[in-house]
């Protein structure tokens, strides 16, 4: 059961490369919509399952090749696949405007299967090689365009995930040397944290970190996002980066014993470098111009939000963190396809160009308000819970001065995070008296298949917001899981 998940988005991509019939190709939208509902079926069937290991490949009685499903790897698949199945029907609009659309569904279609690999890894031997495939299938949707900035993005964000990745690899041969197990195991393994077995763990934490952008490896995300198609920078923000997180929760949850890192030098630095991120993203949010780059920007410091949740090695702070992940997905999901629907629609790219457009284009905005009051942590939108999980969660289980930074750097993070959300709503629906200059839209802006899935994305972190009982719920069972 488990192989079919990764199977069907694995050969749905392959087969994408040698569709040469017109008729076919049109009708790969709904084979990618399909494949994403009979995946997500499967996952839920698959739990009834959970915890059964299939072994692949054994290359030592400690090091297998083995995917396994629980619920943290479930609620990841079914994110990821539910992901997919809103964006395929707004690539199909879109991508006829980049072209090449066969090449791009044959990469799209094979980062879904990685990033369910990666979910869906038993070890870190096979999570580390799902999170390689990840970057390499995922760096062809940046360098769609082939211009110069697609091929300085891509290379930016190769050289960032891969070198990432490469010092993870270090820090797990660390571990593996020190005696740790590298199985999964629902609360990690005892082990004595030695200060080289404390580095061990940093350099994973840093290298896979480099992914979901944590400062100082942020850098490529600003240059990546604004040169991939619309719908691929959607998924590179919501999902992609997630690759990162999903394997930091294996390491601290799964594989060491989360309360031997509490109170050391790794946990200090971590939350610290981790406050940096949020502050500094939301910061760069507010001075750039170009609208994915300053959308970038915001995933830098939201993504930032989980990763400092993981930091705190607690109970709520990691259910703080799973809420984040699910409602930012599907926020910076529904922001990014708004900004490629006025990309497509009008050409224009930057903030200062869209005053007025609102009137032209009402449900494109107001997607793009409704899940910028769930980013900014509007009660009762769906961020907002998170956000008060991550800073109760740091009231209680740090000392001292971290205590409060945490909760004070969250805060000023959500007033800038309005300033450079809310402006371009403004400019767009209130434009003032100054004469606007006229726009002549290239299409229809209430083309179903360009307006249905920001607009579902968005209302659901209105809707999961008034009613999160279930959902945190499923945090705090994950959470109770592994604590």
């Amino acid at each position: 059961m488990l192989y079919i998940l990764i199977l069907l988005p694995l050969l749905l991509g392959v087969s994408c490369a040698f569709i040469k019939d017109s008729a076919t190709r049109r009708a790969v939208p709904v084979m990618g919509a399909v494949q994403a509902v009979i995946t997500v079926l499967a996952v839920l069937s698959a739990l009834f399952f959970r915890g059964s290991e299939s072994a692949v490949w054994h290359m030592s009685e400690s090091l297998t090749f083995a995917l396994r499903l629980d619920l943290f790897g479930a609620v990841v698949c079914v994110l990821v696949t539910v992901c997919w199945l809103f964006s395929v029907p707004f690539s199909s609009v879109y991508m006829p405007h980049s072209g090449e659309q066969m090449r791009y569904y044959t990469f799209l279609f094979l980062t879904e299967a990685a990033l369910l690999g990666t979910a869906l890894a038993a070890d870190f031997i096979t999570l580390y090689l799902f999170f390689e495939l990840t970057t390499l299938f995922s760096s062809p949707l940046v360098l769609h365009e082939r211009n110069r900035n697609a091929l300085v993005g891509a290379g930016k964000y190769l050289y960032y995930s891969i070198g990432g990745a490469f010092v993870a690899l270090f820090g797990v041969v660390v571990l593996y040397s020190g005696g740790v197990d590298l199985r999964f195991a629902a609360g990690g393994h005892t082990v004595g944290m030695t200060p080289l077995m404390l580095i061990g763990v940093f350099c994973v934490i840093l290298g896979f970190s480099a992914k979901a952008g944590l400062y100082p490896l942020h850098n490529w995300l600003p240059t990546a996002h604004p040169a991939a198609p619309a719908p691929a920078s959607a998924l590179l923000s919501g999902l992609i980066t997630k690759a990162g997180v999903v394997a930091v929760i294996r390491l601290l949850f799964f594989t060491v014993d989360a309360s031997a890192l509490r109170g050391t030098w790794v946990q200090t630095v971590c939350i610290t470098l981790a406050l940096i991120t949020v502050f500094m993203g939301s910061l760069m949010g507010c001075f750039e111009k170009v609208l994915k780059k300053r959308l970038a920007y915001s995933s830098i410091s939201q993504i930032s939000y989980v990763l400092l949740g993981l930091f705190l090695l607690s109970g709520d702070g990691l259910s703080g963190s799973v809420l984040q992940m699910l409602f930012h997905a599907a926020a910076k999901v529904a922001l990014f396809q708004c900004a490629g629907a006025v990309i497509l629609l009008t050409g224009r790219t930057r903030t200062d160009e869209l005053r007025g457009l609102g009137r032209k284009m009402p449900w494109v905005f107001i997607a793009f308000a409704l899940a910028s009051l769930s980013l900014v942590g509007i009660p009762p939108f769906g961020g907002f819970w998170s956000k008060w999980y991550l800073a109760t969660a740091a009231l209680e289980a740090l000392p001292g001065f971290l205590s409060y930074a945490v909760p004070v750097v969250l805060l000023l993070s959500a007033l800038l995070t309005a300033g450079y959300l809310f402006a371009p709503v403004i400019a767009a629906f209130f434009p003032g008296e100054k004469p606007m200059e006229e726009v002549h839209l290239h299409g229809n802006a209430n083309t179903p298949a360009l307006l249905i899935s920001p607009l579902v994305l968005s209302c659901l972190t209105g809707l999961l917001g008034f009613f999160p009982d279930g959902l945190v719920r499923l945090a705090q069972a994950i959470a109770g899981a592994v604590l």
